[in-house]
């Protein structure tokens, strides 16, 4: 019987170590920049998701403080969120350090993203900040496929109401600048 008891308390304390460590993510920001372009056309945005499905878009036109920027809360629904996740895992952005190619391979101009995510320890017992996982600017190419395929599906989860609200907004501060 003793050695039942012993048996089981290092069953339950191998279970609860191994549940601390396997932490979900709980927030991400995806930033993107349309590079250097004229200021009328430069624009540059920031997604944050939070894993309960809140999010926030944050949008910015031209370069200068005083040009206009926007923000937009949505929310993400349930389905969404379990397809990100899976995007997540395709990215293998949290299960491995990912390479930047060498900067003699970085392209000259064209748009910037990147995604960074963080992951908080869930027992508030163990003192520790949280993890951050960040994609650089210019991953090598084996982690292409799987960065584009989160960019582009975190992209697709802005509402289509804020899409066009944004793209409005966009043509007319474009042809403000043009006269």
């Amino acid at each position: 019987m003793k050695n039942f008891i012993v048996i089981l308390a290092l069953m339950l304390m191998t279970a609860s170590c191994t549940k601390s460590q396997d932490m979900n993510w709980t927030s991400l920001t995806y930033e993107f920049s349309a590079g250097p372009l004229p200021p009328p056309y430069h624009y540059q945005y920031s997604i944050s998701i939070n894993h309960d499905g809140s999010a926030n878009m944050m949008y910015k036109l031209g370069y200068d403080d005083k040009d206009p920027a926007y923000n937009y809360s949505f929310t993400v629904d349930p389905e969404a969120m379990r397809e990100l996740d899976n995007k997540i895992k395709e990215s293998q952005l949290l299960d491995a350090k990912l390479e930047a190619m060498p900067e003699n391979e970085h392209p000259v101009g064209g748009p910037l993203n990147r995604v960074v995510i963080y992951r908080v320890n869930s027992d508030p017992n163990l003192d520790q900040p949280p993890q951050v996982f960040e994609a650089p600017y210019f991953p090598k190419r084996e982690y292409m496929k799987g960065l584009v395929g989160l960019y582009d599906y975190i992209d697709g989860l802005v509402p289509d109401d804020v899409n066009s609200d944004i793209s409005a907004k966009k043509t007319e501060f474009e042809s403000e600048h043009k006269r």
